[in-house]
């Protein structure tokens, strides 16, 4: 069994191995965030968490700033081949993880084997232009994902605990992904465009 268990200090967020945890049909991979990880930063926060084999994660972001300003901004996850292995997954998101953070955070957390998880966002300002249709057709996520594979048959196995109170008292712009299980695939998008000083 893989858990994995997220470990943050003021300066740096990363993932560390521990012991296994007994949970629903002995769980093949495990991802458990401890209460108040992850919480009470500022600005840009971006964390990737994996536990098993193949998954592709992402968190990105642009900002540009100028008289006149141009974002190109894509991301394309590919998977090469699929299985039919079905594996009993587990994720613990505990009371005040990921909480009273404040700006433009992106959230992937995935347990499994061959996920595909994505966030972007994309924030403009600029000292005069117009937002056209294009732009907003254009800032849409995919109804379906590059390479997504046929849903299992096989019986749920997977199970997700999130607490009442994780996520809470966040500010800005907050990006989440939250998969467990085998060839799933999630992504969202964000695009914000507007003039300096708030002129229309």
């Amino acid at each position: 069994m893989i858990r994995l268990r997220l470990a943050s200090t003021s300066a740096l967020i990363g993932c560390a191995i521990a012991a296994p945890v007994a949970a629903q049909d002995d769980p093949a991979d495990a991802v458990v965030v401890a209460e108040g990880d992850g919480s009470g930063n500022s600005g840009r926060v971006a964390i990737n968490i994996a536990a098993g084999d193949r998954n592709q994660q992402a968190g990105s972001a642009v900002i540009a700033i100028g008289d006149v300003t141009v974002m190109t901004h894509s991301l394309r996850q590919d998977m090469a081949a699929s299985d039919d292995i079905d594996r009993a997954t587990r994720i613990e998101i505990g009371a005040g993880a990921f909480s009273n953070n404040s700006g433009m955070t992106s959230l992937n957390v995935t347990a499994g084997s061959q996920n595909q998880s994505a966030n972007l966002a994309s924030l403009s300002v600029f000292g005069s232009a117009s937002l056209s249709d294009q732009m907003l057709a254009q800032s849409r996520a995919p109804t379906t994902p590059a390479a997504s594979a046929a849903p299992s048959a096989a019986p749920g196995n997977d199970a997700i605990a999130i607490d009442d109170a994780a996520f809470a008292g966040n500010s800005g712009l907050v990006q989440l992904n939250v998969v467990g299980g085998e060839r799933n695939s999630s992504a969202n998008t964000f695009v914000l465009q507007f003039p300096a000083g708030g002129e229309r």
